[in-house]
């Protein structure tokens, strides 16, 4: 179960943006070693967890008279600030994303300081499925979607 927001500009009464969020979680006890490794990085060792608490965003979405103005940026930022110390709504650490399968869209996250949650497709889609399996002369179907993560941690102000 998620909650939408939708931004309206006060003036013109048009929408801006809109997006979702839900509960979620990663399951670093799931990952393979290497991804799992890269996760628990910034964990001291008696605070790592097999899942971690997370918000996941679905819909982010931008009106196309805004389009180009960074008001994606602006929304991911307000969205991440809901979610840090001493504001945070649901004691959540990363910020998840299923990323349209887009280089653009990859760009536009990566560029908000998101990561891969596997460090490729084929390792994804064998984490979430089993192994995939192509019938000879046919080529793989890529994902519609990448995982993608922010971890909080990197906004902690001490």
């Amino acid at each position: 179960m998620g909650k939408s927001y939708c931004f309206v500009e006060q003036k013109e009464r048009r929408i801006v943006g809109a997006f979702t969020v839900a509960n979620s979680s990663i399951r670093a006890d799931l990952l393979p070693n290497s991804r799992r490794n890269k996760l628990n990085r910034n964990i001291p060792n008696e605070k790592r967890r097999p899942q971690y608490p997370a918000v996941l965003v679905g819909q982010l979405a931008v009106s196309e008279d805004y389009k180009g103005l960074h008001v994606g940026d602006e929304l991911l930022d307000a969205i991440k600030s809901w979610f840090i110390e001493p504001l945070n709504k649901t004691g959540c650490r990363y910020v998840v994303v299923d990323a349209l399968n887009n280089p653009k869209v990859f760009d536009f996250y990566l560029r908000n300081g998101f990561n891969f949650l596997f460090a490729t497709e084929e390792e994804e889609w064998t984490f979430l499925h089993g192994r995939r399996t192509v019938k000879e002369g046919t080529d793989m179907q890529p994902m519609r979607t990448r995982l993608m993560y922010f971890d909080l941690i990197l906004l902690r102000t001490e």
